[in-house]
């Protein structure tokens, strides 16, 4: 069985899912962990967590600082696509 490791902690689920989708996207086994508490309270770090098996995790943390790193587009740039 694969050792899951963290490689992300997202504020709301909705980015969570983000980084899960490229991750997927580049053939990363993803698994999002504490996924189930939206709308709960946080305490203890209770946030959702990205986890991918232990061989990826540098790769992951690759792809999540490419996001990360990228320019925001304005609404102006994204409607002229």
């Amino acid at each position: 069985m694969d050792k899951y490791v963290e490689v992300y902690a997202a504020s709301d689920i909705t980015f969570a899912y983000l980084m899960r989708a490229n991750l997927e996207n580049a053939g990363i086994p993803v698994q999002i962990d504490n996924e189930n508490l939206q709308g709960v309270y946080c305490i203890d770090g209770m946030v959702p967590r990205v986890l991918v098996p232990e061989q990826y995790e540098d790769q992951a943390r690759q792809i999540i600082k490419s996001i990360q790193d990228a320019p925001e587009l304005s609404e102006d740039e994204l409607g002229q696509e």
